[in-house]
């Protein structure tokens, strides 16, 4: 029984981590529930690929695909809360802040959105939605989608088997102190699983995608910050949910 119990709590504890699903309300979600809930973000990032696709594939039976991928997008921001794009941005504000020569720590904590947070958000909001417009516009449903959500938290328990967490105990990613690598390995073995499923041999090329953007943001990160935060997670989630849907648009 307390197993049982365990698990719902590491399941109520990915959901709202990731979501802004409130299962949250009837249980108090513990450090230690998200540490062993990590196993289930990619489950948990299939479902808003889900909704995303379903919304603009329902959509798209009575109005031009554009739109309808519009409405799918919509649907997975706002039931993620837009976190991923809060980490987006920061960063790149962080990124605009180092090639100017400042701490971009600092920038990162400000709440304002800079010059380069706008353009990053701008750039990865048009490139997903007009992905997805292209692919409710052909004749199959567009199971890419979930096999990218998968794979962008993936990414993010890619980067946080790999790195140590540079912020405050304290801060959003205080919890992933002591994440071991076998629970990350199960983690990124369910990404696998579901990716398989949804697209077969596709998803070897968004993964390969997907470490790309892992690479870059975890070198980035480590330089300029001494470690992983909760927004380079976040930007390295949708960062590789948009360039692996990409991806497979482009060998579809």
């Amino acid at each position: 029984m307390s197993a049982v119990r365990d698990g719902l709590r590491s399941a109520v504890a990915a959901v709202t981590f990731l979501t802004a699903i409130p299962l949250g309300r009837t249980a108090e979600v513990s450090s230690r529930d998200l540490r062993s809930g990590l196993v289930l973000f990619p489950a948990v990032g299939a479902l808003i690929g889900a909704l995303t696709a379903t919304t603009a594939w329902g959509a798209v039976l009575v109005m031009p695909s554009l739109p309808a991928a519009v409405l799918g997008v919509a649907a997975g921001v706002i039931v993620t809360a837009a976190m991923h794009l809060d980490g987006l941005a920061d960063t790149a504000d962080g990124v605009g802040a180092a090639l100017a020569g400042r701490d971009p720590s600092a920038v990162m904590h400000d709440p304002r959105l800079g010059t380069f947070g706008g353009a990053a958000l701008s750039l990865d909001l048009l490139l997903r939605i007009s992905v997805l417009s292209a692919l409710v516009a052909g004749p199959r449903f567009p199971v890419e989608a979930i096999a990218a959500g998968a794979l962008g938290r993936a990414a993010a328990i890619a980067l946080i088997s790999a790195l140590p967490y540079a912020g405050t105990t304290a801060g959003a990613g205080g919890w992933t102190r002591g994440v071991g690598g076998g629970r990350a390995l199960i983690g990124i073995a369910i990404a696998s699983a579901i990716g398989i499923l949804a697209v077969g041999w596709a998803f070897g090329v968004m993964v390969a995608t997907g470490l790309v953007v892992v690479a870059v943001i975890g070198r980035w990160s480590r330089r300029r910050l001494g470690g992983v935060t909760g927004d380079t997670l976040g930007a390295a989630a949708e960062l590789t949910e948009t360039l692996a849907l990409a991806a497979a648009l482009a060998i579809r």
